[in-house]
């Protein structure tokens, strides 16, 4: 398992949506919600595509911030110069997430490297009382 090098995300131009999360089962309402607000922008192309990688990013990024963070656990879908940005927050700061691109398919633990394969880029950064993982993804085709 390798630690990531700390990268703070892209400022954003507007909140989008905000989720308050306190265990896995809130995880269900997250995806709705996500997809409401990624299928109700107007200027995306291939919105389906968007949700659908988008919801897959943020369902395991709230997910490992449940298994491994200290709540709350918050998603915040963010709008940053033609991008969505899921911005996600837990109170774990010495808990530096870590890709286990090493493990074998089936026993878990590869959330981060799904993320790393659907998104545009995926970083984190801590904070005063804990620590946000993020990731972006292209509102249009370049």
């Amino acid at each position: 398992m390798a630690g990531w090098n700390i990268r703070y995300p892209p400022s954003p131009d507007e909140e989008l949506g905000r989720w308050v999360l306190g265990d896995a089962p809130q995880l269900e309402s997250l995806r709705a919600g996500l997809q409401r607000a990624v299928l109700g922008r107007a200027d995306a192309e291939n919105r389906e595509d968007l949700a659908e990688r988008l919801v897959i990013v943020a369902t395991e990024l709230a997910g490992n911030a449940l298994r491994h963070g200290r709540p709350p656990t918050v998603v915040i879908l963010q709008r940053s110069d033609g991008h969505l940005v899921v911005d996600v927050a837990d109170g774990a700061p010495g808990a530096v997430p870590a890709v286990a691109d090493q493990r074998p398919a089936g026993d878990g633990g590869l959330g981060l490297v799904l993320a790393q394969r659907l998104a545009l880029e995926v970083g984190w950064c801590p904070t005063g009382l804990g620590k946000r993982v993020w990731a972006t993804f292209a509102l249009a085709e370049h």
